[in-house]
């Protein structure tokens, strides 16, 4: 790009000292990163705003380094050929190159541009590098404490728990990573089975839960979609060898308004494990129908199960 500098004549007052506009060469073609620093330029209106945007600079570089090392390696035996997986972690990828903290860099160019500053930064690579694996560490310890302490919880909401925390096996992986691409020579490998280990252990959790239902005879309109909730989360049901029991009471109020039949329930339902019970939620659901108060009621058993689809069956439950 080429740019004419400008010379701006005062009136009256003699030639004005010309105005530079033209970018330096080291800010249009910026220094290799080398084995010990990494190099970005920014701009903006202020020194604060050119150096956030050149340190931006460093992060997205790194980014797409990484990026570009998980497309070769989409189809390996490391992803298995997942798309969303490979997707989610290049998703999380981004969000932690975004929040990644440099405390030691060196301005090292500046110049005036116009009403803009444009600048060069230099990062050291190992200053980087120690606070990007202290972050790993710290996060890595965290998973391993968190775990200990949802095996202390019932079946049933260790399976909640553990869905929640196996999308944390991308964040886990994305740190590594990044780590790895400040630093060649480092290990990525133990990072890498624990947050393996992460979504094994959500699968593992919902594969222990079996379930009971147990139902009023006016709850029984609703076993069929809590039945298919569960499933959908993964959860098997099963009236034999079950160790978490849920049962459902309900009872009818019956109305008619405008010439629909309005079948409308409080649902009580209560989860136990070991007779004891660790969750409850009672739920108010109506229903209603042209033709008859049963229409109604079957009507009202759809509402629960687009209310499972909208909140989770968890939720629905009351295990939070």
């Amino acid at each position: 790009m080429v740019v004419v500098s400008l010379f701006l004549l005062g009136c009256g007052k003699g030639p004005v000292q010309p105005q530079v506009t033209t970018y330096p060469s080291w800010y249009l073609n910026p220094p290799q990163n080398t084995q010990h620093s990494l190099y970005g330029v920014g701009e903006g209106n202020s020194i604060n705003s050119a150096k956030a945007s050149a340190l931006g600079f460093v992060s997205e570089s790194l980014s797409l380094t990484v990026s570009s090392e998980l497309k070769k390696s989409e189809s390996s035996q490391s992803y298995n050929g997942n798309e969303n997986t490979y997707r989610s972690v290049v998703s999380n990828l981004k969000t932690q190159a975004k929040e990644m903290e440099f405390s030691e860099y060196k301005i090292i160019r500046n110049q005036q541009i116009g009403s803009k500053i444009v600048l060069l930064v230099e990062v050291s690579r190992q200053k980087l590098f120690n606070d990007q694996k202290a972050k790993l560490e710290l996060f890595s310890k965290a998973l391993k404490m968190e775990e200990k302490s949802i095996s202390k919880h019932p079946v049933l909401t260790q399976a909640l728990l553990y869905k929640k925390r196996s999308v944390k096996r991308y964040k886990l992986k994305s740190l590594a990573l990044l780590a790895k691409t400040i630093n060649s020579g480092f290990d990525t490998s133990p990072y890498i089975r624990q947050a393996t280990q992460v979504g094994d252990a959500g699968q593992d959790a919902l594969n222990r839960v079996k379930v009971s239902i147990d139902a009023s005879l006016e709850a029984k309109v609703f076993v069929d979609a809590i039945k298919e909730g569960l499933n959908s989360a993964g959860i098997k049901t099963s009236s034999n060898n079950a160790n978490t029991h849920l049962f459902l009471k309900s009872s009818f109020q019956l109305d008619e308004i405008y010439g629909f039949k309005i079948a409308k329930s409080a649902l009580a339902i209560s989860s136990k494990e070991k007779n004891k019970t660790i969750a409850s939620n009672t739920l108010i659901l109506s229903g209603k129908s042209r033709y008859d108060y049963e229409k109604a009621k079957t009507n009202a058993s759809h509402v629960l199960r687009k209310k499972i689809k909208e909140e989770g069956v968890f939720s629905v439950l009351g295990i939070r």
